[in-house]
């Protein structure tokens, strides 16, 4: 039987969103309900989507592409010292 946990669970914790997800999708469509699956028809290739900031949205992807990068860096040269070492 597994080990039960000591860590407290946090319960009213506040969910941090960034201004785009606050916005719901039903909103957007006007009065339909939000059941209601849109039909190819109703939906214009032309309607205007907000503006999504993707730098806001996926800040943490930057810190996290260098130092994937800088990791990856480091391998290679211990590659390269190691068989200049044993050749």
């Amino acid at each position: 039987m597994a080990k039960k946990s000591r860590r407290v669970r946090k319960q009213n914790r506040p969910v941090r969103l960034s201004q785009s997800q606050l916005v719901m999708p039903q909103t957007l469509a006007g009065s339909a309900p939000a059941a209601a699956a849109p039909t190819p028809a109703a939906v214009s290739p032309t309607a205007q989507q907000p503006a999504v900031n993707l730098a806001e949205e996926y800040h943490y992807v930057i810190a996290d592409l260098k130092r994937i990068g800088l990791i990856a860096l480091a391998m290679l040269v211990l590659l390269v010292v190691l068989a200049f070492l044993l050749t």
